[in-house]
């Protein structure tokens, strides 16, 4: 699994609170911002929007303030993974992956100065845009730490859990041995299924499956069972599946 480093640089822009509304730090604007202008992206791009999560949002503020307090930069800088952090805060993850980016200012500071930079640089980098439109992460987490005022450290995890796995069934039931290929995040797999044989798996990505003998191909992105009949390769419908 890839995760990829963070260059930034930072601009402004002011966040308007309601009058009535609780007072939020600079950090909490920016981090609002950051979940905010990325779901705004995705729907650009005909993506759903990522949903907070508790334990992907503590890892990020626990990195982002180590950073902030340490003064050491990148995703290994404490020695773990983004995945191996998320872990120890309880997320159980299927993907686990990480943007990250600081600003050292010398003028005044605002909420949009910051977040006009963090998601811009992100977007203009083709990894860490990579991270922004994956189709299969559905959930993120987004801290912004700085100890001194004047150089902010923020973090974006991107997730999607282990109970968001899919789950994919072949059967084969034709009458001769047939070779099924899996295709899944630019890695390609072949499974000899002898008639009436069963294969069970589980991915984390979008799995694309296909015949050894045909061009036909089926790409899945939600749990399903298939069958292999002499005529190919089909996906059964949910009323199908016993």
């Amino acid at each position: 699994m890839r995760y990829l480093s963070a260059m930034c640089v930072l601009f402004l822009s002011l966040t308007t609170l309601h009058a009535d509304s609780p007072k939020e730090s600079l950090s909490e604007q920016v981090e609002n911002s950051i979940v905010k202008e990325t779901n705004s992206f995705r729907k650009e791009h005909d993506l759903p929007p990522l949903q907070r999560e508790s334990s992907l949002t503590k890892t990020a503020k626990r990195f982002a303030s180590f950073m902030a307090e340490t003064g050491k930069y990148g995703h290994h800088a404490d020695g773990k993974t983004p995945a191996e952090r998320a872990k120890e805060a309880g997320y159980e993850y299927c993907v686990v992956r990480e943007n990250i980016a600081y600003r050292t200012n010398t003028g005044d500071i605002t909420a949009e100065s910051l977040s006009d930079v963090f998601v811009p640089g992100w977007i203009e980098s083709p990894p860490h845009r990579e991270n922004m439109l994956a189709d299969y992460i559905t959930q993120t987490g987004v801290a912004v730490s700085s100890t001194d005022g004047v150089t902010y450290y923020a973090v974006q995890l991107f997730g999607r859990p282990k109970s968001a796995a899919i789950d994919l069934t072949v059967k084969n039931e034709s009458e001769q041995t047939q070779t099924l290929v899996v295709d899944t995040n630019d890695s390609t797999d072949q499974v000899e299924m002898p008639p009436r044989s069963v294969v069970t798996m589980n991915r984390c990505f979008p799995t694309k499956l296909r015949l050894k003998a045909s061009d036909s191909a089926i790409t899945l992105k939600q749990s399903a069972t298939l069958t292999i009949t002499d005529a190919g390769l089909m996906q059964r419908s949910p009323t199908e599946v016993q």
